[in-house]
């Protein structure tokens, strides 16, 4: 019975998918965070044999990709990305490629395109640029990076060098799971945007990722796609204060996506955050029709978008009884129902404007900062509707039920009361 068992798990391992160790081999020693795809994987389930009957899109790029005999949606099958730099700091970035590749057609193509052919230690290089080259050691690898790291590449060839054990596990883990994913061994706190200091801008709404330590998480492509996340953070508490967070985005998602992505925003309601000691593990599951739906919905809305930036020329019509000199008079401008006014401006005009309160949560991880709103004031001063700009997603509930409650002078124009379109920005200070 043992011997059955044992021969059922190794079977079972055998059929799982893992990272294929010879590009593995290739990447930096000192690695600190590595992604991966599994292409054969992906194009089997339901969305990649979607994807794989859509018409690429750039008739330049379809082309190319005939000029050189190459097909992405076809003759890739697994994709890792190694990175040695700290996140948000300059460091290599090598792009290891296993697919089918018809390498003198490639060649051909990139001299077409006017690129540089190079050989080093046997293998074939085009050098687009000093910051670009792309290395085809054989008919079924394909190294892409800066020049002188993919050089580096094929010389761990001949001499392959091991990636952190640390980082092997997780790489092993996930890679065995997960259909796309990625694994960081580096602290997420230079991934923090840098934005300039403003007076009264508050702390970073991104401050609490600095206590990220670690992270990964993958895609699980089938009826439903599988989402999943995890972040080690300094302490215990930290890892709380990160699901909350989310667990508040989530529920105010509809309040940021909007148009055709709306559906992702009900999704988001249903993501799952938890901590578990210094670990909050976040999960979501969106059924795969939705994401074709989307797909379909924004290539839609990029036609019409296109189709209604093409100027539309209008001829002028001679008058019916031939005077063609005939100067018409124009019926004088009618008065403009809602027009734009400054921030400042409007908040001038303010008569009822109830305080928001920092939510207590915000308060015990020190969360602080502006909401910045975009804002229509209706004909009579109240505010008929808000949408979010920027802010922390747990202090922009408590701006919104604030700001709702506000009331302005209404605004006249030629002595008419008229709509206001407005930018509100609400302070939110741990001294309050």
């Amino acid at each position: 019975m043992r011997l059955r068992l044992l021969a059922a798990k190794t079977l079972l391992a055998g059929s799982l998918f893992a990272a294929d160790p010879g590009l593995v081999s290739l990447a930096m020693p000192d690695s600190q965070a590595m992604a991966g795809v599994n292409f054969e994987q992906v194009m089997l389930s339901p969305l990649g044999q979607y994807l794989l009957a859509q018409k690429p899109s750039d008739a330049g790029f379809e082309m190319l990709m005939e000029k050189a005999g190459f097909d992405a949606r076809r003759d890739l099958r697994e994709m890792l990305v190694a990175f040695n730099g700290q996140p948000g700091s300059r460091g290599t970035v090598v792009f290891l490629v296993r697919g089918t590749f018809d390498v003198p057609r490639i060649l051909e193509a990139g001299r077409a395109d006017g690129a540089t052919i190079e050989t080093y230690k046997g293998v074939s290089l085009i050098q687009k640029t000093k910051q670009e080259s792309t290395a085809f050691p054989d008919s079924t690898l394909a190294i892409v990076g800066g020049a002188a790291d993919v050089r580096a590449a094929i010389d761990r060839m001949s001499a392959p060098a091991a990636i952190s054990s640390a980082l092997a596990v997780q790489v092993n883990q996930l890679s065995t799971t997960e259909d796309v994913w990625f694994v960081s061994m580096a602290s997420l706190s230079q991934l923090q945007p840098q934005a300039p200091a403003t007076a009264g801008a508050g702390a970073n709404p991104f401050a609490m990722l600095g206590s990220v330590q670690q992270f990964s998480g993958g895609v699980k492509f089938g009826a439903n796609v599988m989402l999943s996340l995890q972040a080690v953070s300094q302490t215990d508490q930290d890892a709380a204060t990160l699901a909350a967070v989310l667990k508040s985005f989530a529920s105010g998602s509809d309040l940021f996506i909007k148009d055709v992505y709306t559906p992702a925003a009900s999704l988001l309601k249903n993501l799952n955050a938890t901590a578990e000691g210094p670990v909050t593990t976040i999960s979501l599951s969106v059924p795969e029709p939705l994401i074709e739906g989307m797909i379909q919905a924004s290539h839609a809305n990029e036609t019409h978008s296109a189709n209604a930036a093409q100027p539309k020329m209008r001829h002028a019509q001679p008058p019916a009884d031939g005077s063609a000199n005939q100067v018409e008079q124009s019926a004088p401008a009618p008065t403009p129902q809602r027009i734009r006014v400054g921030g400042n401006v409007q908040e001038r005009k303010l008569l009822q404007h109830p305080e928001p309160v920092i939510p207590p949560l915000a308060l015990q991880a020190r969360i602080s900062g502006v909401v910045r709103l975009n804002a229509i004031i209706g004909k009579d001063g109240t505010v008929q509707n808000l949408t979010v700009t920027s802010g922390h997603p747990l202090l922009v509930p408590a701006a919104l039920e604030a700001v709702k409650q506000w009331v302005y002078a209404p605004t006249l124009l030629n002595g008419q009361a008229v709509e206001v379109v407005t930018q509100i920005d609400v302070n939110f200070a741990l001294s309050q």
